[in-house]
């Protein structure tokens, strides 16, 4: 049986005596009442003098409790005075000896670099159809190409990255800045590298706003498959937009894809499609 210190003694101790004190006080209250509803003198005084006994032993036990308490401990330290306790001190202490080092580090000594990077031109198909001088680059900016099927006030509206057939006329929505009068600009709708619809004419709009740029073609045209939008000031690339036709790619018996069209058609002079 493992042997119990003073601390919990005392504890065990006061706990005992709470439970005495609850007990007593409850006893005596109950006994104090119980005697005072009796009709007789004597027993009645008999019996509230025992429950008062009860409340005083209760009180007795207060100050016990109270005693030990507060000087329990001390007495019992200075009758039975604490041994030394051993303190389990390890003898080995395990130490690497070796530590192992890389001696050398792998660097990696050849960073693949992409030699080209694309970056659209405007057909000379298109080129071909300038009337006036192609204007210097300037800093103009345009905005991603937003492809819809609806405009609303000049500013296209509802932009999609698929339609479904029927599809006949298609509009490509930016917003641009830093335009300058004369430069000349150019729009080029592709599907694949043929040129379903371009337009290019001298700027006469407003330096900065939202315009768009559209393509009308019969619905047979519009074969299923990606298409690409660019926009070009002079013969530099600004922007461009990307959408696809949903349905499956025709082919004729030998497997060759149907629907190319050898010469593009040109708009040279598109009408004003543009808002500040």
């Amino acid at each position: 049986m493992k042997n119990i210190d003073i601390a919990t003694t005392k504890d065990v101790l006061l706990v005992l005596l709470a439970l005495g004190i609850i007990i007593s006080i409850i006893i005596g209250v109950r006994t104090v009442k119980s005697g005072q509803h009796l009709q007789f003198y004597r027993k009645r005084h008999d019996l509230v003098e025992r429950g008062w006994r009860y409340l005083l032993v209760a009180f007795g036990m207060v100050a016990f409790g109270a005693l030990i308490f507060w000087f329990g401990e001390p007495v019992a330290y200075r009758y039975f005075p604490p041994s030394p306790t051993i303190t389990r001190t390890p003898t080995v202490t395990q130490t690497p000896t070796i530590t192992l080092t890389p001696i050398a580090t792998y660097t990696p000594t050849i960073t693949p670099t992409l030699s080209v990077t694309y970056t659209p031109g405007l057909p000379a198909e298109v080129q071909s159809t300038i009337q006036t001088p192609i204007g210097p680059d300037t800093n103009a900016v345009f905005s991603e190409i937003s492809i819809s099927t609806k405009t609303k006030d000049g500013v296209v509206i509802e932009a999609q990255t698929a339609f479904d057939p029927p599809v006949t006329h298609l509009f490509g929505g930016f917003s641009y800045d830093k335009m300058a009068l004369g430069v000349q600009w150019s729009a080029v709708w592709l599907y694949g590298n043929e040129i379903k619809c371009a337009e290019t004419k001298a700027w006469t709009y407003a330096p900065g706003g939202f315009g768009y740029t559209d393509c009308a073609l019969p619905a047979d045209q519009w074969l299923p498959g990606e298409y690409t939008v660019q926009i070009f000031v002079g013969q530099t690339w600004k922007a461009s937009g990307y959408f696809t036709i949903t349905g499956q790619v025709p082919t004729t018996a030998g497997g060759a894809q149907t629907g190319a069209t050898p010469t593009p058609t040109l708009t040279p002079s598109p009408t004003a499609k543009l808002q500040p």
